[in-house]
């Protein structure tokens, strides 16, 4: 009798920059609901069919409660970094749906629609001073996450000159290959400078998220410890996963010109694009992590109780049942609106209409300021961010 194939391992690495592990289509058409082994040798359930994927994460049975038992993790370091973070994103039922309704006024569409002008002054000017440097430079690190880092410390409340500090320790936080006391610490430091903030905006209140989590825990309706971890996701999340979106996106353009045309043309509405470019870089490429707290049946395979699940956004963006020929840019795509990117169900990103705002300003005005944009290094020597939770680019030089 031949002996059972191994389970692969997760998480499993991008063989192309843009695509999806090429394991996730075979598994799609043969096994859509496979084992797989963790880090640690635990086992877990990959799904990499979009309607599973749809399915589980507006369901009641999963939790994202990282203290359970047996919750899956991507690395030590992620292990590490989850078991300090009670956020809203780590609660189920009540508690999430309580804290999440506190900041929804934050991220409305009016209101971030009023950042807009903002944004758009930001944009233009972090562009032209680009552009007055001597190439190469970097685009990442002086243009991709200075707009998202800047928007959020406007909107939190957090004071730009402390952008380096927050910036080092979340890479540190999201790094698959920090230690577990490298990431501790990085989250200690991170926790403590949002609560002496939280007490400054108890004493000093602005117009701002900070001091809106401080006359919460004022009143009593959050203790200081749940405004702090609330913080610090909106912080972790208002800039890294934009700033990354920002770079590849700017790199799958430059590297499908006539995708770019399209655009620049005014043949494609830059909103569609923008659709287009999240579904297709997937930078939330190992979310969702859940547990089951009851049997549930997927794809006509029942998953007991306490099990790890592993829902694959990124899967989910190249299912070719609803994004034909899903490995091509096609920034025209009817049917882009439908990716995973931002999550589904009640854990939902929060900021994405924020996100949205800041990717359309960007992509209106990179290319009208410096049409000639192009990368400095072929793409075989760039470096892309498999360490790390979120996708992305380490450095990006450009020249013009």
């Amino acid at each position: 009798m031949a002996s059972p194939v191994p389970a692969p391992e997760f998480p499993m690495q991008r063989t192309c920059p843009f695509s999806a592990p090429t394991a996730y289509g075979d598994l799609r058409d043969t096994q859509p609901v496979a084992p797989v082994r963790l880090w640690d040798g635990r086992s877990a359930w990959l799904l990499t069919r979009y309607e599973d994927i749809r399915t589980v994460l507006r369901s009641s049975s999963l939790s994202a409660q990282t203290k359970r038992p047996n919750f899956p993790f991507l690395s030590e370091s992620d292990q590490a970094a989850k078991m300090q973070d009670e956020s809203l994103q780590r609660l189920d039922g009540a508690d999430h749906s309580r804290r999440r309704r506190l900041l929804i006024p934050f991220f409305t569409v009016n209101r971030v629609e009023a950042l807009r002008p903002t944004v758009k002054t930001l944009v233009r000017g972090l562009l032209e001073n680009l552009v007055a440097q001597t190439p190469p430079v970097d685009f990442f690190h002086e243009f991709s996450l200075v707009v998202p880092s800047t928007v959020a410390c406007e909107l939190l409340g957090v004071p730009y000159q402390d952008h380096e500090f927050f910036q080092v320790q979340s890479a540190v936080r999201i790094s698959r290959t920090a230690s577990p006391a490298e990431v501790t610490e990085a989250t200690d430091k991170l926790l403590e400078y949002l609560g002496e903030l939280i007490d400054l905006r108890t004493a000093d209140p602005r117009d701002d998220v900070m001091s809106f989590l401080a006359e919460h825990v004022a009143s009593g309706a959050l203790t200081r410890e749940e405004a702090v971890m609330d913080a610090n996701l909106l912080l972790l999340g208002g800039h890294e996963t934009t700033a990354n979106v920002i770079t590849l996106g700017t790199l799958a353009l430059l590297e499908n010109p006539e995708q770019l045309a399209r655009i620049t043309s005014g043949e494609v509405s830059v909103t569609n694009a923008i659709e287009e470019l999240l579904r297709f870089t997937s930078v939330t490429h190992s979310n969702a992590m859940r547990l089951t707290v009851e049997d549930i049946e997927i794809a006509g395979h029942t998953i007991p109780t306490g099990e790890g699940l592993i829902a694959a956004v990124s899967a989910a963006n190249r299912d070719e049942s609803v994004f034909p020929d899903p490995d091509r840019l096609d920034v025209g795509r009817r049917e882009a609106r439908q990716h995973m990117t931002f999550g589904y169900g009640v854990h939902q990103c929060l900021g994405q209409a924020l996100a949205r705002m800041e990717l359309e300003v960007v992509l209106e005005t990179v290319f009208d300021v410096i049409p000639t944009l192009r990368s400095a290094k072929p793409i075989s020597e760039l470096r892309f961010k498999d360490d790390s939770a979120f996708y992305g680019l380490h450095e990006f030089p450009v020249a013009w």
